[in-house]
């Protein structure tokens, strides 16, 4: 065994080792663990012997992201997504958009001849919140609600900002089209989608014929690289694929895996997550040392650089601000709506149990039309249907009634 690989296999011993720490010991200290490894690599990173460390951003867009994502997005209750699919939409592509266009017009003017569409392209390297720091929100009295809706706002926003960082490095080319732009953003979207669907749905036909949890964890291990890979390669987002492929998984889990296998899944994902994502804040805490010493030989300078991140900081806050006082003025305003129908959705509901009919006398009835609800009750599928989508709504009310803005704690 040569020198070099034994460096190597120390270094990475060392590197599990101080996560298994910081993660063990984080929380009697009062600091996050991410926070406490960033530390711990910033200061490895200042001893004189230890060079100078670069990540390579396409072994972590191809082999670290993908696994994370896709965990985190089985392990999300797929009712919760779809009841907040307005809300994570609008963050996790209107407030990206925003916050990039924003914060290159902010760097335009502060950097001296940065023109706006590299400004733009470092806007959307920043705008889109962090899949890990979210799990930090976790631990500070947050609602559930919200917890969802932040959680499934960094599942998909990376796809938003790397759509948005290729079409401003066009522009900086002066190859930029808008409608072109906003083609290979739906066409990315909707071939990530559909690989991501096709993936989760035979992961889980073949999973269900593996009676080995061993087997079957190695198994889900692949899957966010299967459902990824295909979708990098047909110019779509890997990351969409690999979220979808989750959100598939996790909803069909349960009626097709055993418990057996459903906890192997969750104690060794845990594991992987574990060293994954601490692997990721030690990176970033190591490279603070290479990136100090470039700016001291570059023309702006190190005080300079901090104070323009600095105002990149308050300008993200501050927009990030304006577009959430926004959503839960919005949320706030369509749980008043929902107070107004639950009584009527109630009241159709008791009348269906009792075999009655769901609107009588002159009685309007909800939007829709009369007509149609006398139609689904003298069709027994249609009245079917009905039934399971009134139930499904009702709900759907009750979710959103426990916690009307997504700030607030829900009840206990």
């Amino acid at each position: 065994m040569t020198e070099l690989m034994i460096e190597v296999i120390a270094v990475l011993v060392i590197a599990v080792l101080a996560i298994a720490a910081a993660t063990a010991f984080g929380p009697k200290v009062g600091v996050a663990t991410p926070l406490l490894l960033v530390v711990i690599g910033i200061g490895v990173g200042l001893i004189p012997m230890i060079p100078n460390f670069q990540s390579n951003p396409e072994l972590l867009l191809l082999g670290v992201l993908p696994p994370l994502l896709y965990s985190s997005s089985v392990s999300m209750p797929a009712m919760n997504f779809r009841r907040e699919f307005a809300a994570i939409g609008g963050l996790s592509v209107v407030l990206v958009i925003a916050s990039a266009v924003i914060l290159g017009l902010f760097f335009s003017w502060a950097i001296p001849g940065l023109p706006l569409p590299w400004g733009i392209a470092l806007g959307a390297v920043i705008s889109p919140t962090d899949a890990v720091a979210t799990s930090i929100i976790k631990k500070i009295g947050v609602s559930p609600r919200a917890v969802s809706i932040l959680e499934g706002e960094s599942l998909l926003n990376d796809a938003t900002a790397l759509v948005l960082l290729k079409a401003a490095i066009s522009a900086a080319a002066l190859s930029f089209s808008f409608w072109g732009a906003a083609g290979n953003f739906v066409y990315s979207v909707l071939i990530a989608v559909g690989i991501g669907f096709l993936v989760g749905k035979v992961n889980l036909w073949v999973r269900a014929r593996v009676s080995d949890a061993t087997v079957n964890t190695v198994i889900g291990f692949a899957v966010p690289f299967v459902a990824s890979l295909p979708a990098e390669a047909l110019q779509a987002s890997g990351l969409v694929a690999a979220v979808v492929a989750g959100l598939v998984t996790g909803r069909g889990a349960p009626r097709v895996l055993t418990p057996e296998h459903r906890l192997s899944d969750a104690q060794n994902w845990r594991t992987v997550e574990l060293v994954l994502e601490g692997a990721l804040f030690l990176m970033m805490g190591l490279q603070m040392s290479g990136i100090v010493q470039d700016l001291q030989h570059d023309s702006i300078g190190i005080v300079a650089a901090a104070v323009i991140a600095a105002g990149a900081f308050v300008v993200t806050l501050l927009v990030r601000a304006v577009y959430v006082g926004l959503l839960m003025r919005g949320l706030t305003a369509r749980a008043r709506r929902y107070t107004e129908a639950k009584d009527r959705f109630a009241t159709m509901k008791d009348r269906l149990d009792k075999g009655e009919p769901m609107i009588q006398g002159d009685e309007k009835g909800p939007p829709g039309g009369r007509d149609r609800f006398e139609r689904a009750e003298q069709d027994p599928g249609r009245l079917s249907q009905f039934t399971t989508r009134l139930v499904r709504g009702l709900a759907d009310i009750e979710y959103y009634l426990k916690a009307p803005s997504a700030g607030r704690k829900a009840p206990c």
